[in-house]
Formats: C-alpha cells, structure tokens, sequence
C-alpha cells in the first residue's frame, strides 16, 4: 500500500465538505451527526524553515493549513493539529515542567490532540516519525503522521485502534 498524501486526504475530505466546511456522518448504531471542520491559514515558509527537524509530511501539512480542527460538534472536537504556535508553546511547558504528560520523552514533538484521550505527538527519534498517543494508556500508533490522519478522517474520527479482530 502507498504512503497517503497530505495534499491528496485533504482534499478528498474538502470535496465531500462543500461550501459550509460541514458533513453528516454516521456513527454507531446508526445516529446521525452534523460535523464542523476548521482550517487555518497556511504556515510561513521563513517560520517553518526554523524547524528543520520536523518530518516533511508534517511541514507539508502545516504549508497547506498551520492548524485544525477536525469533526466538531456541540461536545468538541473529536481530533485536532495544532498550528506550529501551539505545538511549540506545549513542548516550552513540557520542557519547564508547567505540562508534564505521563512517560514524555524529549524526542516526541505534540502535534495535537485526541478527544478524550490526550496529546498526539511525533516520535522523531527514529526514521519511521510514529505517532504516539499520551493517554491513559499511551499508544504507539505503529504509523506515520500522513497514514494516521487518512485513517482518522475515512473512519469519521473514530478510535479505529481500539477495535479489535482476530484472524481465525
């Protein structure tokens, strides 16, 4: 399977938005819900050049929108990206202790959040950039930040790594 891009999940999921950035989806059990999308502008290119040790696929989604907020509804926001700002305002308090997440390493950058379950980071330890999810517990999502955002958007926000199979 070929690595997701960016530009390509987010304008797949813009086409089925139309002009008011909303969509109704379904959930469990058949409930219908009305879900608002926010896009922030693009990134500065000079602000983003200062932070060469970001994955591409991450800057590349801050060149298209520095910030978002993904299917919201009257209860919040099921996930959202921060905008560059944000990110690095979470990481200064991380760094100062003011934010202390469970099990932190230095090498995770926060990109967002989660509802309900905590802070999304970057893993730039290694070449493969996995997200993790800082909640109760924490996940190693096993995926970069590209493959988990197409993955969050075709399952309408849901927590797909919850749901359980076995192959027989």
């Amino acid at each position: 399977m070929s690595k997701p891009s960016i530009a390509n999940v987010l304008s797949g999921l813009k086409n089925r938005l139309g002009d008011t950035n909303s969509l109704t989806i379904q959930s469990s059990d058949g409930h219908l819900f009305d879900m608002s999308f926010k896009f922030n502008a693009p990134i500065d290119e000079d602000v983003l050049n200062t932070y060469e040790s970001l994955p591409e696929d991450y800057k590349n989604f801050l060149r298209l929108h520095n910030g978002t907020e993904f299917f919201s509804w009257e209860y919040g926001t099921l996930f959202a990206v921060h905008s560059l700002e944000e990110a690095v305002s979470i990481l200064e308090k991380v760094k100062t202790g003011d934010y202390v997440p469970m099990e932190y390493k230095d090498d995770w950058f926060p990109i967002g959040y989660v509802q309900d379950i905590g802070g999304l980071y970057i893993d730039l330890s290694s070449d493969k950039n996995h997200l993790i999810l800082m909640g109760i517990p924490v996940y190693d999502l096993l995926c970069d930040f590209p493959a988990w955002l197409d993955r969050m958007i075709r399952v309408n926000g849901e927590m797909y790594w919850e749901w359980a199979s076995k192959e027989l």
